[in-house]
């Protein structure tokens, strides 16, 4: 075993071999698979994540590349990710305790006590579920020439898998939300009218995204009140997918995403926050079939997005016809 860091195809092209990793979300590592420990000093269950992936440990490294590479190429499409606040975790079962506003006594008088601000917390309950991905190559593509170019194909096809399971399974919760009722962008109408009642209801939490699917954004940079608002306007490169800055509203950021349903726009805050992602443990283990003849990777993930504060977010209908 050199030093020479391996990359996917030679991964591939040398197949035989058993082993699996994970990556542990909280620290961005990825470690070798062990037990798991119910007892941790933590006090709550995680994996013990003390042995990283070493040069010796030949099988681990071959998965490592496999997870790597898959998380590489999906982590541009996990969009609606950034309308959550994260919360990374080795944990599939937790609560995190939701508390109540609190509100400021005001003209306190001199020498006088204040009444106590009181604030009652109420559990979120996360029980994180797994998208999986089994990517197969039959025992013969090592034996053809160019065989190994399938399992690329397929590994590549497993990062936009995870990635739209994700994005769809954010969509569900993000989209079940109060509507504000809104008019066709593509229009004369003025969108920052719309956009600003749904302000006005998620008050007093900071709006700081807007998500919609590319026609709606499409119709937007063509309206002549946006192309009026005194600054210049480019067609940003995220429009067809991914993440800009929306003109005139300063702080807050456009999210581009063509699972989202093409007639709506989702005006919300991630300080709230509105939406919780859990996004736990990924992943990657090698086996083999022999009875079948085949050789496998399968991908793993374990996570839960999660309705918090349902006035900090507001789905405006009717923006595309």
């Amino acid at each position: 075993m050199t030093d020479e860091k391996l990359t996917l195809d030679q991964v591939l092209s040398e197949l035989p071999f058993r082993g699996g990793v994970y990556r542990d979300p909280r620290r961005n590592k990825i470690y070798t698979l062990g037990d798991f420990n119910p007892h941790s000093c933590s006090g709550s269950p995680e994996f013990k994540g003390g042995q990283m992936v070493l040069p010796t440990d030949v099988s681990a490294i071959r998965a490592q590349v496999v997870l790597e590479e898959v998380l590489g190429l999906a982590r541009p499409q996990y969009t609606l990710r950034n309308i959550c606040r994260i919360i990374p975790t080795m944990v599939l079962k937790f609560s995190v305790p939701k508390g109540t506003t609190l509100t400021a006594q005001e003209k306190v008088p001199i020498l006088e006590e204040p009444e106590i601000s009181g604030a009652k917390f109420t559990p979120i309950d996360f029980d994180l579920w797994k998208n999986a991905v089994l990517i197969v190559m039959a025992r013969e593509a090592r034996y053809i020439p160019g065989g190994t170019d399938a399992m690329r194909i397929q590994v590549d096809d497993s990062a936009r898998a995870l990635a739209a399971s994700e994005n769809s399974q954010i969509k569900t919760i993000a989209e079940d939300v109060e509507d504000v009722t809104g008019a066709d962008w593509g229009t004369d109408v003025n969108p920052y009218v719309n956009i600003e009642a749904a302000m006005d209801e998620i008050q007093p939490y900071p709006v700081d995204f807007i998500a919609a699917s590319p026609f709606v954004w499409l119709d937007f940079f063509s309206n002549d009140k946006v192309k009026g608002t005194g600054q210049p306007i480019a067609t940003p490169e995220g429009l067809m997918g991914g993440v800009f800055t929306v003109p005139g509203l300063p702080g807050v950021k456009g999210i581009s995403e063509a699972s989202l349903t093409a007639t709506i726009a989702l005006v919300g805050s991630t300080r709230a926050p509105a939406l919780m992602f859990a996004d736990g443990p990924n992943e990657s283990a090698r086996f083999a079939n022999e009875l079948a003849g085949y050789d496998a990777f399968i991908v793993r993930q374990w996570l839960e997005p999660k309705l918090v504060v349902a006035d900090a977010i507001r789905k405006v209908t009717g923006v595309h016809a």
